[in-house]
């Protein structure tokens, strides 16, 4: 019995020391843990006082910069504020109102100009009061192939050299601000690319082989759309495809429209399609309707897509769908069309320009 408590005591005494040893070694950890955390504290702190030091010095750096384009900011707004001032104080100018956009894409006829300055010239012959506007000449891009197709903005190699040929002759005729697209778009996202540049509240479209061939009263249209702007954000100058608008809608579509009187000497006739020719149009009317929505495809006319959509909505919904469209043709009276076209193609027709 008394060996079997002396082995008792000695297995209890060696339990006792392997206890008082892990505490030790717990108790070390822990110090050394709380070391190890007060030693990286100032090392945390030191990180964050460099990082808010990198952030001032990138800020100060940057500060001027920062200056610049505020100042910059500050001195656009005050332009417009003072041109706004001293178009209300110098009265009513079309060139306040009203920019023209002519548009040009490659044509078999490049690199000879006579197509795009027949067209100039003739605007200028019959719509003088246009050359006080600022022009914008819209030039698209264009896709190389083996065969040319020009519709769809293909050209050969060698057509796409001599449209380059042309563009570089373009700008020495100095018709107006050039706005090129790089690469191939189509007419509807090559004209919404100029009219990014647009800066008045209404624009007029011309395209390139769409010449003037009678007066067009373009000061009586704008303020005319001015006036009755609640109705009327589109006016289309009359074609040959237009003219007896209401007899060609009613013999096609059996509905009835008729001409609207304005007080400016000539009435506005409904439109049941968007038509890409040359026309006069709200800059609100583009950049919140026609350019909202896909109504317009790349690659494709802005009539193609939004032309269609709009006859079937009247179609199915009746002459009242018209509203929200607000698109006429201007109808003066005269039987004649006021804007001709010109193929670009045959050289027969540009043998017989006028205004070159």
């Amino acid at each position: 019995m008394e060996w079997g408590a002396r082995l008792a005591h000695k297995l209890q005494a060696r339990i006792d020391r392997r206890s008082a040893a892990t505490a030790s070694t717990t108790g070390a950890c822990k110090r050394k843990n709380a070391v190890a955390a007060a030693l990286a504290k100032p090392s945390a702190l030191h990180s964050t006082a460099r990082s808010q030091h990198a952030a001032a010095a990138t800020f100060k750096k940057m500060q001027p910069r920062y200056k610049l384009a505020g100042a910059a900011a500050a001195a656009a707004v005050a332009a417009i504020i003072i041109e706004r001032w001293r178009r209300r104080r110098r009265g009513w100018r079309l060139e306040d109102r009203l920019t023209v956009v002519l548009c040009t894409s490659p044509v078999k006829s490049n690199p000879s100009t006579k197509l795009i300055q027949e067209t100039h010239g003739s605007m200028c012959h019959y719509a003088p009061c246009l050359k006080a506007c600022r022009m914008i000449i819209c030039c698209d891009g264009y896709k190389t192939r083996e065969r040319p197709k020009y519709r769809s903005g293909q050209v050969t190699e060698e057509g796409g050299k001599a449209y380059e040929e042309f563009l570089t002759r373009l700008k020495k005729l100095n018709l107006g601000e050039i706005a090129r697209c790089q690469e191939r778009q189509g007419f509807g996202f090559a004209l919404k690319n100029a009219l990014t540049r647009v800066r008045t509240p209404y624009v007029i479209v011309i395209q390139h082989d769409r010449n003037f061939v009678r007066e067009a009263p373009i000061v009586d249209i704008v303020k005319c759309l001015e006036k009755n702007d609640a109705w009327l954000k589109y006016v289309l100058l009359p074609t040959t495809t237009v003219l007896n608008y209401p007899r060609y809608v009613q013999s096609k579509y059996q509905l009835r429209i008729a001409p609207q009187p304005t007080d400016f000497g000539f009435s506005l006739t409904p439109l049941l399609q968007w038509y890409d020719s040359t026309h006069v149009c709200s800059m609100r009317h583009y950049r919140e309707f026609v350019y909202r929505g896909g109504l317009v495809a790349r690659g494709g006319f802005v009539e193609d897509k939004l032309g269609q959509y709009q006859l079937k909505r009247i179609k199915e919904r009746g002459l009242s769908a018209h509203a929200e469209f607000a698109q006429f043709v201007l109808d003066d009276g005269i039987e004649k069309p006021m804007v001709s076209h010109l193929d670009g193609h045959d050289s027969r027709v540009l043998d017989k320009v006028r205004f070159v």
